[in-house]
């Protein structure tokens, strides 16, 4: 078993290192957004299903001894394909593709064959295992599964705090082939072994005579695996389900923290690797003692999960990631233990992964595929957490009655309506509720969050349907009916409201009808006036009377003729500071966004602007390395999704395409305001290795500023001329380089460790 167990370990290994590693790669080209990381999970998921598919058919027809001599050679194949893939992911963009396609056909080809021998690696050996021996020494060949899934969790855990702290991306690449090539002799051995077992099968020594004897090995042995009693559809059905609905949930939980974070190594991983754990829960003999604590827990976390959904841009980050992170874990636990409890006998091995594969495909691309595309906001969240509590209900043993009745009997004598089943076991539920409630609550108030209100009135909403929720399909469809209540009727109309591969972004008009606000995520992203004398005005963060209009004050003392670069459009509100004299490009990845800020419906800063600006579409730091050198005077960085941060946009290699493009000079002005992370250092650090000096400015309104629509903001210069930063030092900027700051680099973009967890 040592053979078969240590090959599946490390295939399991490679596959959750490759992951996160390929995920930081394509990353950036593609924007640095969120949505990158769901389609990565889809990509995989389908690599899953493919490898299992191939598994079932290998097991099925082909048997131990000729599926062994086709896996290796496909292995051999995959690295082949290593050696000559690209190593330059942008090279391989489509710009006439839809984003997320295009991140998956860049995917298939950059990992698409040694993924797909990970990915079939496990349920083929746990194949080969259970087929060639005896049934007195087989075991339970399940256990290479909670083998695989411990390794699998063994990578993640590795990767943030091991593998990417001391292991650059660039050696990443080489080091993974490196032990892929060493996975591929552990193939051979394995094959090797399993031929020798099938002479052995051939001789007659271990053959088990469930159907009449054949001269052919394989066969022999394959009637161990692959054939048995026929599997019903329903059943086939529930195993869809349960392993669907916490596939799409591993991938809307990160999302919606990573939407005002970042789409950061750690990020992904914490979600992934508790995914994975609920399978080793579920799996092994021991863990599963655990199901029926999270199965009995899942009504009251699946609850908590749904409140911060409308207020999460309100709450302190620990308890909101504590909370999504570990309810997430509870409930994939409750339904990956269902699905092993109903997982068949080893003959049927190959086809419950297939059909267990093909729910994970299908959770993870409703989520990064399909929801993008027809839902206006971020729906597919509280769909799936209504449809957990549902799985749950309809795959539970036994059959619970409401007790409600007809208003009469037989005899006509009047009855009572019984109620008591829906009010049953409501200490179970509502205990760990308060509980968490309570804690979560006295976190809020001691930030002073500005979601506290919102947030108890419906933790009060979650008791009651909490407390009458004893039956479950009543419970499931109390907290859909809820949830569609939460989502579609209760927000505030938006004048425009619609989604991309990039965010969700809605265009409302404040309560009083003063301003326009651009929403991204659950950050504001430009205000504009609604009254036409104050329309021109540049307000929010890019006020005149903030860091931004000192910029601007200043280049207009030194440069009347000045060539403009931003990136991030965002409402266009930055176009208010252009002059007749001047030229302004803006550089923007989203659609949506442009098509946005161009509809003077909405916004009319560019319409406005005296020289109509360009707005290039695409990635900046893809699109300014066709820009000549020395082109513009300043460079501005605006480019935030939500408050996720680009980070690819940060690193010294950025900053360096930046000043490039800059005259001798020119200055970088970079927007850093973010309620979870202190940037500033960050750039302070990755200038002062480029010789630029840094200064930053931390701006807080006065009421009447604010009044006016200024609101507060951090922001960042660069320039690599004396003159030029004596200028900003005049007018209040101060250094921003810490002592012993690294910066972030493209080969370590680790930006989590300037997060500030208090925020």
């Amino acid at each position: 078993m040592a053979i078969f167990a240590g090959a599946i370990g490390l295939s399991a290994f490679l596959l959750f290192w490759i992951e996160p590693l390929v995920g930081q790669i394509v990353l950036p080209v593609f924007g640095g957004t969120p949505a990158v990381w769901a389609t990565v999970l889809v990509f995989f998921q389908g690599a899953l299903l493919l490898g299992y598919l191939y598994s079932h058919a290998s097991v099925t027809w082909l048997g131990p001894r000729r599926g062994a001599l086709l896996h290796i050679a496909v292995a051999v194949a995959a690295l082949g394909w290593i050696v000559i893939l690209p190593t330059r992911q942008e090279d391989l963009r489509a710009g006439d593709l839809p984003a997320a396609l295009d991140v998956l056909r860049i995917l298939v080809i950059a990992v698409g064959p040694p993924v797909f021998v990970l990915t079939a690696t496990t349920p083929l050996l746990s194949a080969w295992f259970a087929a060639t021996h005896g049934q007195h020494d087989r075991g339970d060949p399940y256990r290479l599964y909670a083998l695989s899934n411990g390794a699998s969790l063994a990578a993640l855990l590795a990767y943030p705090f091991i593998i990417g702290p001391l292991v650059g991306l660039s050696r990443q690449e080489a080091l993974w082939t490196v032990v892929f090539f060493v996975l591929c002799g552990a193939l051979s051995v394995a094959a090797i072994a399993v031929l020798q077992r099938a002479r052995t099968i051939r001789a007659g020594a271990l053959v088990v005579n469930l159907d009449p004897p054949s001269s052919d090995a394989d066969a022999a042995a394959g009637q161990i695996v692959g054939r048995g009693p026929g599997i019903a559809w329903g059943r086939r059905a529930r195993w869809l389900l349960l392993a669907a609905v916490p596939s799409g949930l591993l991938a809307a939980v990160t999302n919606f923290i990573a939407v005002d974070l970042i789409a950061a190594p750690l990020l992904w991983i914490g979600p992934l690797g508790l995914y994975l754990g609920s399978f080793i829960v579920a799996f092994s003999a021991r863990g599963r003692r655990l199901v029926p604590a999270a199965v009995a827990l899942a009504p009251a976390i699946v609850t908590l999960l749904w409140i911060p959904i409308g207020s999460a841009g309100g709450w302190p980050l620990l308890p909101l990631i504590v909370l999504e992170w570990g309810g997430f874990a509870i409930v994939a636990t409750a339904l990956h233990g269902r699905l092993a409890q109903d997982r068949p006998s080893a003959e049927r091995l190959t086809e419950f992964y297939l059909v267990q594969s093909v729910g994970g495909m299908t959770g993870g691309a409703f989520v990064a595929i399909v929801a993008p595309l027809i839902f206006p906001g971020v729906w597919e969240y509280p769909i799936l957490l209504a449809a957990a509590l549902g799985v749950l209900a309809v795959t539970g043993t036994g059959r619970s009655r409401t007790g409600a009745r007809s208003a009469r009997d037989q005899t006509g004598r009047r009855l009572r309506v019984n109620l008591r089943p829906f009010f049953s076991g409501g200490a179970v539920r509502l205990v760990p509720y308060i509980a968490l409630a309570v804690i979560v609550v006295a976190t809020m108030v001691l930030d002073h969050s500005i979601a506290l209100a919102v947030a108890l009135r419906w933790f009060i909403v979650g008791g009651l349907i909490l407390l009458v929720g004893a039956q479950p399909r009543f419970l499931a469809v109390a907290t859909g009916l809820t949830l569609v209540v939460a989502t579609l009727v209760i927000p505030s109309p938006a004048l425009l409201r619609d989604r991309s591969f990039f965010a969700v972004t809605e265009v409302v008009r404040t309560a009083d009808g003063r301003w326009t606000e651009l929403m991204n995520g659950t950050t504001v992203h430009g205000v504009q006036s609604t009254d036409p004398s104050m329309s021109r005005q540049p307000t929010s963060y890019y006020a005149s009377s903030g860091p931004l209009g000192d910029v601007f004050a200043i280049l207009g003392r030194t440069n009347a003729n000045a060539a403009i670069a931003v990136v991030g459009l965002g409402a266009g509100t930055i176009a208010a500071y252009e002059q007749p004299t001047q030229t302004m490009t803006y550089f923007e990845i989203d659609p949506l966004v442009v098509r946005v800020a161009t509809n003077a419906r909405y916004f009319t800063y560019l319409a406005d602007a005296p020289v109509r600006p360009t707005i290039v579409l695409g990635d900046a730091r893809l699109s300014l390395r066709s820009v000549h050198d020395g082109s513009f005077d300043l460079v501005v960085l605006d480019a935030f999704s939500s408050d996720a941060i680009p980070t690819h946009l940060l690193t010294v290699e950025a900053l360096a395409d930046d000043r490039r493009v800059l005259r001798p000079d020119g200055v970088i002005a970079v927007h850093v305001s973010n309620r979870y992370y202190d940037l500033a250092p960050a750039l302070g650090a990755a200038g002062e290795r480029l010789g630029l000096t840094v200064l930053e400015r931390r701006y807080a309104p006065t009421p009447s500023e604010s009044a006016a629509g200024a609101a507060p903001s951090i922001w960042v210069v660069a320039t690599g001329d004396p003159a030029t930063a004596d200028r900003f030092r005049a007018d209040g900027w101060q250094a921003t380089t810490d002592a012993g700051v690294v910066p972030l680099t493209d080969d370590h973009p680790d930006v989590l460790r300037f997060l500030d967890i208090g925020g």
